[in-house]
């Protein structure tokens, strides 16, 4: 696990949290999927995602924030 992932103040979880829900809005993504600071909605858009949306422009991004976020609340 990387260390530091510990050193991450709440409130940069917080715009992370924000951020990637911004761009989410913009995708193809149904609605109850929107909350980011749950952790069944990061493991299902980290399975997901890519399905209809691999060719947004956003797409990578949107992935490695989810992938960062789910690794975040894994340690907590």
């Amino acid at each position: 696990m990387n260390r530091d992932l510990f050193k991450i103040e709440i409130e940069d979880v917080a715009r992370r949290e924000s951020a990637l829900a911004t761009m989410l809005k913009q995708m193809d993504v149904p609605e109850q999927r929107h909350d980011t600071s749950k952790a069944t909605n990061l493991r299902w858009l980290n399975r997901n995602l890519a399905i209809q949306n691999g060719d947004h422009p956003l797409f990578q991004v949107a992935a490695e924030m989810t992938l960062w976020l789910l690794k975040w609340h894994h340690t907590q």
